[in-house]
């Protein structure tokens, strides 16, 4: 168990918004983590097991991420969970989404579990790079 994949909603919403001329799909902007231990496929639209962030389910990326890389054709996006956040779970999962009236999966992630605490912040760092075939 462990990998990440780009969801069929991420590939629309990277298409909307390059090809669009006023793009009504909002980009990815939030994420949400859980105890869920499925691996990624690109039909996820949800997280398999939810875990609330202060009363919620999305928390907004880290100021400044996404990042672009654009002589690599790369995206970094970096989230972070304070002390408060998602205690008393082991995080497995983790995924990106949009802001859109029902929020839209980019993509959803799978790893070794963190056991999460007080004494613990999470720090997830994530790079997409677009490659030719």
């Amino acid at each position: 168990m462990a990998g990440q994949k780009i969801t069929d909603n991420g590939r629309l919403i990277a298409l909307h918004r390059t090809f669009t001329a006023s793009p009504t799909i909002t980009a990815p902007s939030q994420f949400s983590v859980g105890t869920g231990t499925t691996d990624p496929t690109s039909t996820d639209t949800a997280m398999e097991t939810v875990v609330a962030i202060n009363g919620g389910n999305l928390k907004n990326l880290v100021t400044g991420y996404p990042s672009l890389d654009t002589t690599n054709f790369q995206s970094t996006i970096r989230t972070f969970l304070t002390s408060l956040e998602a205690n008393s779970n082991t995080l497995t999962e983790q995924g990106i989404f949009n802001t859109d009236g029902t929020p839209l999966m980019f993509s959803r992630n799978t790893f070794t579990g963190i056991a999460k605490t007080s004494s613990i912040e999470v720090t997830f760092i994530q790079k997409d790079i677009l490659t030719a075939n």
